[in-house]
């Protein structure tokens, strides 16, 4: 049971106590922070705690907009994947690396708190009836096929077949979602795609599909045989999906992946609407042109008479090349980028996001002033990238700075003047 270890005023003069046990909240068992959120927004409810053994109940009145204060000691371990999905990326993980990026977490919360997606096949009947009672929502789902064998044989886990009937009850109770098909050629493209889609626009409380290639990398040894997306696939799957935008008034997309895989222009920003499937690389390549450009118009023409080189992925560079020049004009620089290959992973995985220290220190030309790079290559709130190797062991290896900056190109230019301005 979760522990009170801290009080505000309020939650002293209601009758909390450091050391109090909370059991339920509203009369329900109270399961992770959750629960507590919830409720702390309610004027009025019931907390039931345990104290030196024995329940007590506190009623808890307080206005509109007053937070409870409760300082508890939550504990929530993500739940763990029950799939044995064909193109798991953690199955292809070579080893050595940190012990965090090893889990396979399948957590509705999570999905819920982060938009971290999810298969929906670890819950329950309770699990979704709670869903729904605190209002969680949007969740971020992935269906990869509507077809309930298809999505079977992808997942290899038949609790998937209940996921039609859990969304139905979501959405019907107010649950909003967006999806996402992660598609492999010849398994789920083609007319399943088209079906898939179809089939999540006409269900309700489904917002939006991001339709995204699979990613295989060169550790597949003993996994099942599957073929990559390659120009012409993606050049098909493009049409699909860019045909059924039309016709479903904006409902799906494919990631930027995709058109870069087809060597194909992306939309411009209004063809992503809110931009709702951002972080599965959707519209990423739209928002970075947009960013840029309004970003480098605020910073004034300097001649700092400096190297600063653009590091990144195979992917990125051909695009971020078309931006340079644009840099180099503005501030008065040279640059050059550097595309970096994925000997880490196998040269197949071509993203900034999964490019590693150790590609960078053996193929960075060194020379430049400062590097830049983008703040996914590392992991969130920290300087250590996805080979355990720190920012500070790159910078060492290369003999000079490096500038992380946003991924979707806000500040490119103002964080590169600012640097040598303030040196």
């Amino acid at each position: 049971m979760p522990k009170i270890t801290g009080l505000s005023k309020i939650a002293k003069k209601l009758g909390f106590k450091v050391g109090d046990d909370i059991v339920r909240m509203g009369g329900y068992e109270v399961v992770d922070e959750l629960d507590y959120l919830f409720y702390d927004n309610e004027k009025s409810f019931e907390v039931d705690v345990i104290r030196d053994g024995k329940q007590k109940t506190i009623h808890v009145r307080k206005k509109d907009g007053q937070q409870l204060g409760l300082e508890v000691d939550w504990q929530m371990k993500p739940a763990v994947c029950k799939n044995k999905c064909i193109f798991c990326f953690v199955d292809q993980l070579p080893k050595g690396m940190r012990d965090s990026l090893y889990i396979k977490d399948d957590d509705y919360r999570y999905s819920f708190i982060s938009g971290s997606y999810v298969t929906l096949t670890n819950v329950t009947d309770a699990d979704i009836d709670r869903i729904i009672r605190l209002k969680l929502s949007p969740l971020y789902i992935s269906v990869h096929a509507f077809d309930d064998d298809v999505r079977q044989f992808i997942l290899k886990n038949p609790n998937t077949r209940k996921l039609k009937a859990y969304m139905k009850k979501l959405g019907e109770n107010g649950i909003k979602m967006h999806t996402q098909l992660v598609v492999v050629p010849d398994v789920n493209d083609g007319k399943v795609l088209e079906d898939s889609i179809r089939g999540l626009h006409a269900m309700e409380g489904v917002l939006s599909v991001a339709v995204v290639p699979v990613g295989l990398t060169e550790h597949r040894a003993a996994l099942a045989n599957l073929k990559a997306v390659d120009e012409q696939n993606a050049r098909e799957t493009i049409a699909l999906v860019e045909k059924l935008h039309i016709e479903l008034d904006g409902f799906c997309w494919c990631s930027d992946e995709y058109y870069v895989k087809a060597n194909a222009a992306v939309g411009e920003c209004s063809y992503y609407g809110a931009f709702d499937q951002i972080e599965n690389g959707v519209g990423m390549l739209a928002q970075f042109k947009e960013n840029f450009e309004y970003c480098l118009d605020e910073v004034e023409d300097m001649k700092l008479c400096k190297r600063v080189d653009m590091v990144t992925g195979v992917s990125f560079a051909p695009i971020l090349r078309t931006y340079v020049g644009q840099l180099e004009d503005k501030l008065g620089i040279e640059c050059k980028v550097h595309a970096v290959k994925n000997d880490f992973f196998g040269h197949s995985v071509t993203v900034a996001g999964l490019v590693t220290a150790t590609d960078i220190i053996s193929q960075v030309e060194r020379g430049a002033d400062a590097y830049v790079i983008p703040d996914n290559m590392l992991r969130e709130f920290s300087d250590t990238f996805l080979d355990n190797k720190t920012l500070k062991e790159v910078e060492d290896a290369l003999g000079a700075p490096i500038l992380v900056v946003p991924h979707d190109g806000s500040d490119l230019a103002a964080l590169i003047a600012e640097h040598f301005e303030n040196r």
